[in-house]
């Protein structure tokens, strides 16, 4: 790496952030193999790691291979040296984590909602927050950012969810309403697919991927979208929607957005449980002893209900206008990877066998021979991970992580 030029100060900036992430990146790592990294004269990187081993941001953990003289001393990131709390939203539910920097989930509280009011859903997350503070006895001083996955439209610089259709929020500055819930700790949101998808691409099957799609097939129907490694987010932030893209030309069943016949509207996990219900007689649900009310996305893949051929008939239609739209994502991105999650995303091999056959009829050939359309692996969910992600380049964005005041 090259020397940057630039006044003192930020030259000073600029090498120690530089020498903290090679640290992070590349530990356990020397002090003389961070200089030739960093381009940095050995005196420059022993002076930042001096500071840094003081302020307990990097530790020692040991002696390194001899290359002729003393054996050196390596050095590591310390994972306790700050925490980040990671957070999603859905309709009915909040997910929080409290998480050191070394991607350890240390605790974390599932929370189902009756209330989707913003002040009342912050309120929820901040209870949550305490409890994990006091089973993990983390100083709530050294929390150093929140991540936050939301649906909706979302704009991240302005910490604002525009519009979401599943919570019923239009223009909620909610990184605002969550901080101040938080005691001031900076909150970070982004959508939620996004945040899947980085998720993905960080800890899932899309790591070494630069262009992917992550598709969330749940309560709504976003499109995170990664092109040459960075979340394509279109002029106003808002790319992806695919989940409010008509799919008949006219009418079709109504949407939560206030259209009809949009993707959501036939395949989001409501619209989907509906048709079943609306299909399958109460005779057919008393005779097999199932609670109508009561089922979800599993119970439609395995026996009893997918043995009724309504039911197979529905998810055989799901599948088909999920790869339907896969192949409209792929047209207009040219990913090298489709990744399906949500709960739809997680059903069995029939279904994934229809989207991908959907996905390639109805792509060109070009497309169609080279399309790869997998589920997601990933046992944590890939939404909370990629909120953590978006805290974390805050946080090493950063050059000062001296512990903030509590305020009560």
């Amino acid at each position: 790496m090259g020397r940057i030029s630039g006044n003192t100060s930020d030259i000073r900036r600029i090498n120690r952030l530089l020498v903290r992430d090679i640290i992070r990146e590349q530990g356990p790592i020397s002090r003389s193999d961070i200089a030739k990294v960093a381009g940095l004269t050995p005196p420059t990187v022993t002076n930042i790691v001096s500071d840094m081993l003081h302020a307990r941001i990097v530790e020692e953990v040991g002696y390194g291979e001899s290359t002729g003289g003393r054996r050196p001393v390596m050095l590591v990131l310390n994972p306790r040296a700050g925490f980040i709390l990671a957070v999603t939203i859905q309709r009915g539910e909040t997910r929080v984590a409290l998480m050191d920097l070394a991607d350890n989930i240390l605790a974390r509280r599932d929370t189902q909602l009756s209330v989707s009011s913003p002040h009342e859903i912050a309120g929820t997350i901040k209870e949550s927050f305490q409890s994990l503070l006091s089973e993990t006895g983390v100083p709530e001083e050294k929390v150093l950012w929140c991540g936050v996955a939301s649906p909706g439209l979302v704009n991240p610089d302005q910490g604002l969810v525009e519009k979401s259709s599943n919570l019923a929020w239009k223009k909620v500055p909610f990184a605002h309403i969550l901080s101040k819930n938080l005691s001031g700790i900076p909150v970070h949101i982004e959508n939620i697919s996004n945040a899947a998808a980085l998720g993905e691409k960080a800890y899932g099957i899309g790591k070494g991927y630069s262009n992917l799609i992550y598709l969330n097939v749940s309560i709504g129907i976003g499109a995170g979208i990664i092109i040459d490694n960075n979340v394509f987010r279109g002029a106003r932030g808002y790319a992806g929607e695919i989940g409010h893209v008509p799919m008949t030309v006219y009418d079709g069943p109504h949407c939560s957005c206030g259209r009809e016949g949009c993707l959501e509207a036939f395949c989001g996990v409501p619209a989907v449980l509906r048709r079943v219900k609306a299909q399958v007689s109460d005779e057919e649900f008393r005779m097999l002893g199932v609670d109508k009310d009561s089922i979800g996305i599993p119970d439609l893949t395995k026996p009893p209900l997918f043995n009724i051929p309504a039911v197979q008939r529905i998810m055989d239609e799901t599948g088909h206008l999920v790869g339907i739209a896969i192949s409209h994502l792929v047209s207009l991105f040219d990913t090298e990877m489709v990744i399906l999650g949500g709960e739809l995303g997680r059903v069995g091999d029939p279904f994934l066998e229809t989207v991908i056959r959907a996905a390639k009829d109805h792509s060109l050939v070009e497309f169609a021979e080279t399309i790869q359309v997998v589920r997601s692996t990933m046992h944590q969910h890939p939404e909370l991970m990629g909120a953590y992600v978006l805290a974390m380049e805050e946080v090493f964005a950063i050059e000062d992580w001296s512990y903030r005041e509590v305020s009560k």
